[in-house]
């Protein structure tokens, strides 16, 4: 199994997760960012913008990461995910139930919507945006699809009151 292994180049002044950068950011800046966003663009068109930015990155960060190991089968590679999201300060995360034809993953932590709740108390409509981009991205890489077969949403968010963020990503 690959491990995530981020790297710190002190010439350069950047950490590095394979050969991609890595800049980490606290909920204070992406969410005034996400809300800069949708104040505007509107929460839907915010809401696919930020989806498909972090499908974009998720997918690159992943693709590196998973050419390391070709061998790897696609419970690995989303196990790997996991592991990535948690490492970048995403949240916990539960994948188990992601197969090459889409399902759902269960944030059991969300950087986003506890975020929210910090800042702003109980959301009025989903706000784990990132979330779903980024697995979206992850199912790209880990089954090789392209990204344009995918849609994901958000079910349920923490930030709402829901116990936990469920996301379903759906391959057309």
């Amino acid at each position: 199994m690959s491990t995530v292994r981020q790297d710190f180049d002190a010439s350069r002044n950047l950490l590095l997760l394979g050969d991609r950068r890595l800049v980490f950011h606290c909920h204070h800046y992406n969410l005034f960012l996400q809300r800069s966003i949708e104040d505007g663009l509107g929460p839907e068109e915010a809401m696919r913008l930020q989806m498909s930015a972090a499908m974009e990155s998720a997918r690159h960060i992943l693709s590196g990461q998973l050419a390391r190991d070709p061998a790897m089968n696609l419970t690995d590679k989303l196990v790997l995910a996991q592991r990535i999201f948690a490492t970048l300060g995403f949240g916990l995360a539960d994948a188990s139930t992601l197969t090459a034809r889409g399902g759902r993953v269960r944030l059991l932590t969300s950087h986003y919507a506890i975020g929210w709740l910090a800042k702003w108390g109980t959301a009025k409509r989903p706000v784990c945006h990132f979330p779903v981009g980024f697995w979206m991205g992850a199912l790209c890489a880990a089954a090789q699809l392209p990204p344009e077969r995918l849609q994901g949403r958000e079910l349920s968010c923490h930030a709402q009151g829901d116990a936990h963020c469920e996301l379903e990503i759906e391959v057309l």
